[in-house]
């Protein structure tokens, strides 16, 4: 008799559970536990965004917007509207500070965030490190807002090389103790700091110094985020598997690598990716989209990327192309969101708990909207 096919992820999947189910709870047999339903209170919705995604994300996000704003009927909602959480590493922190601690748009965000690198990429010149040059764009966006007054839980990772590990940002921690409360203009500069150097970063109250490293160009921090909602009771009591989570993550370019570090990063980022696809499972299709670049066309632009047949992770197989386009799979992802706003507005639990900043500082609101920083305006900023 012929052997069965070892080609089917979901053959794979079944075979990989019952080994696992052996090895963790002894010898007795594995029964095949039926399918969970979702929490009543529905999905947590998750934005993830990686360290090398800065062009991809600017330009995926805004698409995304877009097809939001079509979707639902009203041109001003933006992206926080529809997400619980955003974590991001590198340039992928900057943007999810700029949508959940300022609630920009995602197009002055992306026009931000531009503005953020170059001035960014001067300080790294001779001349820029002779004067000292500050960003002072992060200044104007930021002012002294801190971590605990973003508008929604918010993640950023990085390394903390005085003590040789990893160190995540979180406004959680920041609403209990001002021992974990930092200046986000200070944390989104440190997590540009790309391998060249370090920046100390120091809480509010001057306990806590991380000298921070970014986490390293591509890095995926998708698994942090769900750790962090699986975990997290507090803000998200009802979330007790991944079938209660929405992922939406954003990748690389695919563009070509140049160094050791771009290397690495980009390996980390693949392997998260695949470990995510394979805890999902079968919910991947309905729970976890994933943007990034094919790499079989690397160089091209955001827009031709979103262009470009979309990737997926299988099981024990690597990746594979997939019959819908990235842009197509922006759709989807647009209706999936809508639909877990509509079903919100129908159900009397809410899916989270956002800790309330106990002790607010009327100093660190400060945070100014697009057209008074690309104007340069002396007039009173506006809050947002």
């Amino acid at each position: 008799m012929a052997s069965p096919s070892l080609d089917s992820p979901k053959l794979c999947q079944d075979i990989f559970s019952i080994l696992e189910s052996q090895f963790l709870f002894g010898t007795s047999p594995v029964r095949k536990a039926s399918p969970r339903p979702t929490s009543p209170a529905g999905k947590v919705c998750i934005l993830s965004i990686d360290g090398g995604a800065d062009d991809l994300g600017a330009a995926s996000l805004v698409r995304l917007e877009s097809s939001l704003r079509r979707l639902s009927g009203d041109p001003s909602t933006t992206i926080s509207h529809f997400f619980d959480l955003a974590i991001g590493s590198g340039s992928g922190a900057l943007l999810a500070s700029l949508l959940f601690a300022n609630n920009l748009s995602a197009s002055d965000a992306s026009v931000l965030l531009r503005q953020i690198s170059l001035e960014k990429s001067k300080t790294r010149t001779r001349f820029g490190r002779l004067f000292k040059k500050e960003n002072k764009t992060l200044e104007k966006v930021f002012g002294e807002a801190t971590l605990k007054d973003a508008s929604k839980p918010l993640l950023i990772t990085c390394y903390d090389l005085n003590t040789g590990a990893p160190f995540v940002f979180s406004r959680a921690d920041a609403v209990e103790a001002d021992g974990f409360d930092f200046k986000i203009r200070d944390v989104c500069e440190a997590a540009l700091c790309q391998r060249k150097g370090s920046k100390e970063v120091k809480s509010m109250d001057g306990e806590t110094r991380i000298r921070v490293l970014d986490a390293g160009a591509n890095t995926n921090p998708t698994a942090v985020g769900i750790t962090h909602v699986m975990h997290n009771k507090q803000e998200f009591p009802f979330v007790n598997g991944l079938e209660d989570v929405f992922v939406f993550s954003i990748g690389g370019s695919g563009t070509r690598l140049s160094n050791a570090a771009s290397v690495a990063g980009t390996c980390q980022a693949d392997a998260v990716d695949q470990a995510v696809a394979m805890a999902f499972g079968e919910s991947r299709k309905s729970n976890y989209v994933r943007i990034q670049g094919n790499r079989i066309s690397a160089g091209s632009t955001p827009e031709n990327i979103l262009s470009e047949t979309c990737v997926e992770s299988v099981l024990f197989q690597g990746k594979r192309l997939m019959k819908e386009t990235n842009e197509e799979r922006l759709e989807w992802a647009a209706g999936e969101l809508l639909k877990e706003q509509h079903r919100r507005l129908q159900s009397k639990i809410p899916p989270v708990f956002v800790k309330s900043a106990m002790t607010p500082r009327t100093s660190s609101s400060s945070a100014m909207t697009l057209t008074t920083i690309l104007t340069g305006s002396s007039e009173s900023p506006r809050y947002c």
